[in-house]
């Protein structure tokens, strides 16, 4: 069992300590979300901003790694009555999807955490839609508070283990080396603070 499916039960606890973060990140991906429009998250976690664009999607596609991660957000899809979601394992790397599938996909709080970040990014950019828009908030753990540091190292504790500490610009600058669409970018303030970048595929 890796570290995700360790922490999942600890997930949504750990979020609350970054609660108005998590807040602006939901409505900003209700916001980007087309109503009818078709969604895939990767790595989901818990599912929050799979649940927050399935409030006007047609459908989504929750997906992670971590078994233990998607029947934790299939519990809270259920326990809220949602029911235009799915949910599967899948490896963001080598999506099991055609080229432009989706209106929407989402890859939340986890670029930070690869290794080659932009491969992950051109292959969310393959499936998303012409005119579609790639979502991709990412925590900048570069950016610490006395609190945020004392939460990082107790997550390290437990194996977490971020490849890049983003700031806001270096975040942007390696969008942009992607060379993909257009990339907009907005910084969250709070506990650790998150980049909520957009890429729109020209």
């Amino acid at each position: 069992m890796d570290f995700w499916d360790k922490f999942a039960r600890y997930y949504d606890v750990a979020e609350k300590l970054n609660g108005e973060v998590y807040r602006r990140m939901r409505d900003i991906t209700v916001k980007l979300t087309p109503f009818h429009s078709k969604v895939l998250e990767c790595a989901a976690g818990t599912g929050e901003l799979s649940l927050a664009a399935a409030a006007k999607a047609e459908s989504v596609l929750c997906t992670d790694n971590s078994v233990k991660m998607l029947e934790t957000a299939r519990q809270k899809s259920e326990k809220r009555g949602v029911t235009n979601m799915e949910f599967a394992r899948a490896n963001i790397f080598h999506l099991d999807a055609a080229d432009e599938t989706y209106d929407v996909v989402i890859a939340g709080n986890i670029l930070h955490l690869l290794q080659n970040p932009e491969n992950a990014v051109r292959e969310l950019y393959r499936v998303t839609k012409h005119g579609g828009r790639l979502l991709l908030p990412t925590f900048m753990t570069s950016e610490k508070s006395p609190i945020s540091g004392v939460l990082l190292k107790a997550y390290q504790k437990l194996g977490f283990e971020p490849c890049t500490e983003f700031t806001p610009r270096s975040y942007v600058f390696m969008l942009k080396g992607c060379d993909l669409g257009t990339v907009k970018a907005k910084l969250i303030k709070g506990t650790i603070p998150c980049c909520y970048a957009v890429i729109i595929k020209d």
